[in-house]
């Protein structure tokens, strides 16, 4: 067991003789050792942790994690063993100001868009669909635009939007003819937004907690504007992971027949539970970059986070964004 994910109500969590005691609300036992986890996820607030238990999971150096109704991380605690933080941090701040932004900024955004490609040719190929064909060769079409456009982020902007266009009426296509969904909005209440904007605040923490623990800064971004409160590195730098790791299972849950439940705009706990549950374990599934070892993509969130610390201080010449081949 690597995530424990705690939804529902009347939980409660407690240490006893080194293990954590997890009671549900029906007075039902169980028992975990935090030597198995490496994060606790707490999706609900309906739920109570004692002091030991957080103590006990510090220890151990398991991530513990806060959601609030939208999936967003409003809390956090993680093992304060980061190596050198103050030496990358330096080099992030000044990188802003010169070349290796920008190169950081192409590589993030033309891998973000050669995914998206990516898995419309995956799904053109598997459900055999030519109009994907053609919408992913839309999409690469906007690369052509990216290095002129490079050093302006709002150009930089206009390219992926272009991309996302012919993107997400690739998405339309793969979704069941039940399902209401006119493109990407964050701010639209059909069941497909909701559920991405959701899956997305989850792949914002862990990449959070990668940058982390990588040295860097998670507010410092390079493209996305900063503003107080706001994890633009985050931003920056999930947006490359959001094709394979968020929408092509969006698209897997819907094809299969799931259906989230929503009151008033939000997803209710029972579906907030199951979207967490199958994103860890969907983060366990095996990948294969582009001159790259097989590792999880939930391994190759950390991999790349460490890989851009490196580059910013020096230690390689370039950085290349993470490519899931199709």
């Amino acid at each position: 067991m690597r995530e424990l994910i705690i939804v529902g109500y009347g939980i409660s969590v407690r240490a006893r003789r080194g293990l954590l005691m997890i009671r549900g609300g029906k007075g039902e036992k169980t028992e975990v050792s935090p030597s198995d986890l490496e994060t606790v996820v707490v999706a609900t607030g309906g739920a109570s942790i004692s002091s030991s238990a957080v103590r006990l999971l510090i220890n151990h150096g398991v991530d513990l994690v806060f959601l609030d109704s939208r999936g967003r991380p409003i809390g956090r605690l993680y093992p304060p063993f980061i190596n050198r933080t103050v030496m990358t941090r330096r080099q992030q701040y000044e990188a802003y100001f010169g070349e290796k932004r920008w190169v950081i900024v192409g590589a993030i955004v033309e891998a973000k868009i050669r995914n998206q490609a990516n898995l419309l040719k995956y799904y053109a190929k598997s459900r055999e669909m030519d109009e994907l064909k053609e919408a992913s060769y839309e999409v690469l079409l906007s690369l052509k635009k990216l290095p002129g456009a490079l050093g302006d982020p709002a150009r930089v902007l206009s390219v992926e939007a272009e991309a996302s266009r012919a993107y997400w009426s690739g998405i339309r296509l793969l979704l069941p003819s039940d399902v209401e969904f006119d493109g990407r909005d964050p701010e639209a209440l059909d069941s497909v937004n909701i559920s991405i904007n959701y899956l997305n605040a989850l792949l914002y923490s862990s990449c959070w907690k990668a940058l982390v623990l990588a040295g860097l800064d998670p507010y410092a971004g390079f493209l996305h504007a900063d503003r107080s409160g706001k994890e633009s590195l985050v931003y920056d730098y999930s947006d490359m992971f959001k094709p394979p790791a968020v929408d092509r299972l969006v698209v897997k849950l819907f094809s299969e027949g799931w259906r989230p439940e929503i009151v008033n705009g939000l997803l209710t706990a029972k579906s907030r539970g199951f979207l967490v549950q199958s994103f860890f374990k969907w983060m366990e599934r095996r990948v294969r970059p582009y001159s790259e070892s097989t590792c999880s993509l939930a391994q190759a969130v950390k991999r790349w986070a460490f890989k851009l610390a490196s580059f910013l201080r020096g230690n390689v010449k370039n950085y290349r964004g993470f490519v899931e081949p199709w």
